[in-house]
């Protein structure tokens, strides 16, 4: 069972899911009621492929158009092939059944809380976990920020104990085991027995047992948790109930999760297995819905002690019934551990550090953590390692201060995840992938043995472009204090609009394109600035300004604004005004006042109250032009010649203005001003 594998004495499975909650259709035919995921060719064809599944006979449980997955059962032997051949089959691109057992008669998790007797509380000296990746020395500068979940997939969280009451978002936690589909029972998400359900509380505390002066204190204390449970009271984490938990945790407000289990009833899933590939399809679908909306995933490598580089067979699988000897191929993956996206972690052992130590471990330590026996590996698959080996932490009672000791990579895992979440923390809006390379970048190097079993058996593979990673330790020991302490990058990306210049003029019918570039030297960009465009609607001032650009390590840039003007391909004055010569006109007559725009663009090109006379002194000594009376007086108007392309307006001028002189300015709409001077008889 995933979630036991991952403790050297026990063993238990993770998992959880939202979406929509189908009506189940009669069963085609007879045969163990198995659950299967069927995986839509796309999101768009989630609907059709829900179809299908009633027309093959199946049961839709629960859909998932967030990733084209729906999660059905039937008992026909055949579902799978046939769900492909119905008449809205074209919609589904893979289906596959998710267990070997039958489904129970009766609905799973019917089991009771019962007693148990905690064991004698200890206090935090016994956490040298803690002193060795920093995070003693991490919580005098930042026990991490309430406004970051971790979302614990695991068998519940026992949200009563003394040190994770404060932490526990009971809001954001959900039980996806049964169906599918999330349950969101008040309390559902709670292990279903205190003897038995103790892998999730235990892990909840090594990510985020309060600093509240009892108990032991987690990596991030100071963050909160949600309890996603996945794990049945049989102890396993079938592919639907994590696909459920990933899914919930997308769209719940979670920025981590922690994953110390593998997906059952297969310890490795083969793509090369026409049977088990789609559960690695919908996983991975699960995997990468959770990346896009910002979530880190971490996860235990396993308690194998195998090279997960070099897999050859399986004789434990699948654990739900008989388990086979297989010969393993490339495509055989320890699900949730060595899909993209997600961090994997192997455990070290947690030499003892000095008492007033605060670490980490080596300016304290002579003797180097080493890998635990039990730990997987693997070069190219483990990122980072973590202390896994009797690991003090927090266990669920029926009282409030139960604690206990456990080994596993189920142990290091969260240990990682709660280095994640300080960063998360101390970085807002970083993409997971920019928090999942500070946590191998930060890292202490821990080198391959030169003694033992595994040094004699060549087992520790150091990467030949990196000499300080390696199979056994990937980057090395996680390092919570530099997660709280280092500034690696607090410069947000450089935003610059394109294509326009501030102030620039540009004449209509020329092509305008704005644009902006965005770029970061130091993280990368996550998210280019986006352009938006007001004014107009044709000519006129714009204003191009580019906003929300954001770099991998989730600073922001400012907005950038450049305003430019789209104007009229304006032609002088015609016959008989002149722009170059003071106009002498008789007062009283009117004046044909002659433009053109470059063609015909309406007649609401003139700004409102122009053309407007503005006084001026009369300058005798400026050159003149005699305005002969053209134009018979009557009222003011603006007209268009296609024949000549020339607007006239007709300028009715007082009488008044004998003896005096004047700037007529021709304002138009695209904020441009054209003027003339008269001298009034």
């Amino acid at each position: 069972m995933g979630r036991h594998a991952l403790i050297v004495s026990t063993a238990t499975s993770v998992l959880a899911a939202l979406g929509a909650v189908l009506a189940p259709s009669a069963a085609a035919a007879e045969g163990p009621n198995l659950s299967y995921v069927v995986n839509a060719v796309g999101k768009a064809q989630t609907t059709d492929a829900a179809a299908a599944v009633t027309e093959a006979g199946g049961q839709v449980m629960v859909s998932y158009a967030q990733i084209g997955v729906v999660i059905a059962r039937s008992t026909d032997p055949a579902f799978a092939q046939k769900v492909k051949a119905v008449a809205h089959g074209g919609a589904v691109l893979s289906a596959g059944a998710t267990r070997t057992a039958a489904l129970p008669a009766m609905a799973e998790d019917t089991e009771e809380v019962d007693a148990y007797v905690p064991d004698a509380l200890e206090n935090a000296t016994r956490q040298s976990d803690m002193i060795l990746i920093g995070a003693r020395a991490a919580h005098e500068v930042n026990l991490g920020s309430s406004t970051v979940t971790v979302g614990v997939l695991d068998d519940g969280i026992d949200a009563n104990h003394q040190d994770l009451a404060p932490v526990v978002d009971q809001s954001k936690s959900v039980n996806c085991v049964g169906t599918g589909a999330p349950d969101t029972t008040p309390g559902a998400w709670r292990p279903s027995s205190l003897t038995a359900d103790y892998h999730g509380t235990h892990v909840a505390g090594t990510i985020a047992s309060a600093k509240n002066n009892v108990g032991i204190v987690g990596v991030a204390p100071g963050v909160k948790l949600a309890a996603i449970k996945v794990v049945n009271s049989s102890g396993f984490i079938y592919p639907e109930y994590a696909i459920c938990g990933f899914i919930w945790a997308a769209e719940h407000d979670i920025q981590v999760t922690n994953n110390s289990y593998y997906i059952d009833p297969w310890l490795y899933w083969c793509e090369s297995q026409a049977d088990q590939a789609p559960v690695v399809e919908a996983v991975r679908r699960a995997v990468n819905y959770t990346t896009d909306r910002g979530i880190l995933n971490v996860a235990a490598a396993g308690n194998e002690n195998q090279d997960l580089a070099n897999k050859t067979v399986d004789t434990t699988s699948p654990d739900d019934t008989t388990p086979i000897r297989r010969t393993l191929d490339p495509s055989c993956l320890d699900l949730p551990s060595e899909l993209p996206n997600v961090v994997s972690v192997s455990s070290t052992t947690q030499p003892t550090a000095p008492a007033n130590a605060v670490g980490p471990w080596y300016p304290g330590l002579t003797t180097q953590p080493a890998r635990s026996s039990f730990s997987s590996f693997g070069l190219g698959v483990v990122d980072v390692a973590a202390p896994g080996s009797s690991i003090y932490s927090t266990s669920p009672s029926t009282g409030v201060a139960s604690y206990r000791t456990l080994s596993g990579t189920s142990m290091a895992s969260p240990h990682v995840a709660g280095v994640a979440a300080l960063l998360v923390s101390k970085h807002p809006g970083a993409t997971p992938d920019y928090i999942a390379e500070l946590l191998r970048k930060q890292a202490i190097p821990l080198a391959c043995p030169t003694s033992g079993t595994d040094y004699t058996q060549g087992r520790c593979k150091v990467d030949p472009n990196n000499p300080k990673v390696n199979g056994f330790f990937g980057y090395g020991l996680v390092n919570a204090y530099k997660a709280v302490t280092e500034d690696e990058d607090v410069t947000p990306p450089t935003v610059t609009v394109t294509g326009v210049s501030q102030g620039e003029q540009i004449t209509l019918g020329t092509t305008v394109t704005p644009a902006c570039s965005t770029t970061d030297s130091d993280s990368g960009v996550a998210a280019p600035a986006a352009l938006s465009v007001t004014g107009g609607p044709s000519v006129g001032f714009f204003t191009a300004t580019c906003s929300g650009g954001r770099d991998r390590a989730g600073n922001k840039a400012a907005p950038v604004s450049v305003t430019y003007q789209v104007v009229y391909d304006w032609q002088p004055f015609g016959s008989p005004v002149s722009a170059d010569k003071v106009n002498v006109v008789k007062a009283g007559s009117a004046v044909p006042v002659k433009f053109g725009l470059g063609g015909d663009q309406g007649l609401a090109v003139l700004a409102s109250g122009f053309p407007e006379l503005h006084a001026t002194t009369c300058n005798t000594s400026a050159a003149q032009e005699v305005v002969q009376q053209t134009v018979t007086a009557g009222a003011s108007t603006l007209t268009y010649d296609p024949v000549t392309k020339q607007y006239q307006y007709v300028w009715k001028t007082d009488k008044s203005l004998a003896k005096t002189c004047g700037r007529l300015e021709v304002t138009l709409i695209d904020g441009t001003t054209h003027s003339a001077n008269f001298q009034f008889n």
